[in-house]
């Protein structure tokens, strides 16, 4: 190993991404339903749902350049690249928790 701290951080932070996608996959299925409501939609909202869809995409790439950066001891883009996926994760997690208790 190459340092143990961060392969700590890139195991712990990808396992939780990975246990995150149910929660994923109910949040798209939920927009993908709203969108087959509405006949005719904006170029943006089209955009937004196909960016709510990169997640498992986006996931598989951040993990194979976090390794990458892990392996070149290149730290600043390891933790750059493997913080990615918080820019899904943070807003339905904010959605669901303003939903639940607001």
């Amino acid at each position: 190993m190459k340092n143990s701290k961060a392969a700590i951080l890139l195991w712990s932070s990808q396992v939780f991404y990975l246990l995150f996608i149910p929660v994923w996959f109910a949040f798209f299925g939920l927009t993908m339903m709203m969108t087959q409501e509405e006949q005719q939609l904006s170029v943006f909202s089209d955009v937004l749902v196909y960016m709510a869809g990169a997640y498992p995409v986006v996931l598989i790439f951040t993990i194979a350049m976090s390794w990458t950066a892990y392996h070149k001891k290149n730290w600043k883009k390891m933790i750059i690249t493997n913080s990615l996926p918080i820019l899904w994760i943070a807003p339905i997690l904010l959605t669901f928790l303003i939903a639940n208790f607001l």
